[in-house]
């Protein structure tokens, strides 16, 4: 019997009787598992970024120091633009956009990077036309922990709302989530 289970019996066996444990039966898939409720090492970072993530805040390179982690910050240009520049417009149109974004992307890496490097982090990068949600889903699986930015994918930055593809990234992935 691990910690949590017998502190739950503890506490509550003279309330619920035999019924914590028919609960805990008829829904083991659902309730954390032992393992899933102790605190993980955190060695990976993912970082996903694009056009409308504008940069990072000093206390979030101070959060990502104390990790002394791997950070990935992946840029990701949208496909599916991409395609569609290049058939309506022209190829040269198409690869004009794709230019410019990856301009954007590495001077946004060159600025997170500069903010987390004396923080410890050690930063690496990738850039690549991609599925802002499939690819990040996909690539989750190498890392311990992801961090997304309330704007990535927002078509709308500067409300400062929380855009639907980080909420669906942070629902969505089954590890420790910053969504800042």
């Amino acid at each position: 019997m691990g910690y949590y289970s017998g502190l739950i019996k503890r506490k509550f066996k003279d309330v619920v009787g035999t019924r914590y444990e028919t609960v805990q039966q008829e829904y083991h898939e659902f309730l954390p598992t032992e393992e899933e409720l102790l605190p993980r090492e955190i060695k990976k970072i993912l970082f996903p970024l694009d056009i409308s993530v504008q940069g990072v805040t000093d206390e979030l390179c101070d959060l990502l120091g104390t990790f002394e982690a791997d950070v990935s910050l992946m840029y990701i240009t949208d496909a599916k633009i991409y395609a569609i520049i290049q058939d309506a417009l022209s190829p040269q149109a198409g690869e004009d956009f794709r230019i410019k974004k990856e301009e954007y992307g590495t001077s946004l890496m060159d600025r997170i990077e500069t903010c987390l490097e004396p923080r410890g982090a050690r930063v690496h990068r990738r850039m690549f036309l991609g599925d802002k949600i499939e690819d990040v889903v996909r690539a989750t699986n190498d890392y311990d922990m992801i961090v997304i930015p309330k704007t990535y994918g927002s078509h709308d930055p500067a409300s400062g709302e929380v855009s639907a593809i980080s909420m669906v990234l942070a629902q969505s992935v089954r590890l420790p989530t910053v969504v800042y």
